[in-house]
């Protein structure tokens, strides 16, 4: 086998897995992100706080403190299938692991302080830098109940030929663009553009989509999404969410 077709396969891999759980918090369950002094235009608010009312509002999601969430994902390009299971608890710690099916597991975690990441290509590694931000985005498993927290402007633009509302954003960490999509009245959040920084290799454009969202308990969550990076396009599939799990604070530490 080409070991160097090998590693660039596998990091795509990775590369999508890993934003697709970024992405889910900022589409999906959506506190931790810093307060700002956010220019945010009252139509936009007025459907931010739509959305995270349809989610489940401060009350549902104030009731959870860990969770559990298993999804599949199929990336038809690749020829890969994959399991994604990530365990939260808050405020900020962060366990991940994907399991490729022909490559096997790669792990990532964050115990408040320290991020480190195990795969079979880096081997064991400590995180740093913007790939340490990145990790600590996926801790935040209720980021959209407070997406005037995310972002530094968002102004209401108009409506798409699919009568989907479109809202310019900016976050505020970074100053980096995202087009949110949102289907109204409800203020359903269907769709997002945005540019994902991915290292060395640079940023790319990231087109996500929610096809089915559905209730769990007292919270929704887009149980089938698709998205498209890299020129690779996945599907996924949420199969199982768990709140309040108990949950041993090791995982979130670097295995020696």
């Amino acid at each position: 086998m080409d070991l160097a077709a090998t590693t660039l396969k596998t990091d795509r891999i990775w590369q999508m897995g890993r934003f697709i759980t970024i992405g889910f918090s900022a589409m999906i369950l959506a506190g931790g992100t810093p307060m700002v002094v956010a220019e945010i235009e009252p139509a936009a608010e007025k459907i931010f706080e739509s959305y995270a009312k349809f989610l489940g509002g401060e009350d549902a999601f104030g009731e959870i403190d860990t969770a559990r969430l298993t999804m599949t994902m199929e990336m038809p390009g690749l020829g890969m299938n994959m399991k994604r299971t990530v365990t939260f608890k808050a405020p900020d710690k962060v366990f991940v692991d994907v399991d490729i099916q022909g490559y096997g597991k790669m792990l990532q975690g964050f115990d408040g302080e320290n991020g480190w990441a195990i795969d079979p290509i880096q081997g064991h590694r400590k995180l740093a830098g913007r790939e340490l931000d990145q990790l600590k985005e996926e801790t935040n498993f209720k980021e959209g109940l407070h997406l005037t927290d995310k972002y530094s402007s968002a102004v209401v633009v108009g409506k798409g030929d699919d009568g989907l509302t479109i809202i310019e954003c900016v976050k505020a960490d970074n100053g980096l663009k995202e087009t949110l999509y949102f289907e109204e009245p409800e203020g359903i959040l269907r769709k997002s553009d945005y540019t994902e920084d991915i290292g060395p290799q640079g940023s790319v454009p990231v087109s996500a989509r929610v096809d089915v969202y559905e209730r769990v308990g007292d919270i929704r969550l887009p149980m089938q999404t698709s998205a498209e990076m890299m020129g690779t396009s996945m599907r996924v599939v949420i199969t199982s969410f768990e709140p309040n799990v108990e949950v041993d604070d090791s995982i979130f530490k670097m295995p020696e």
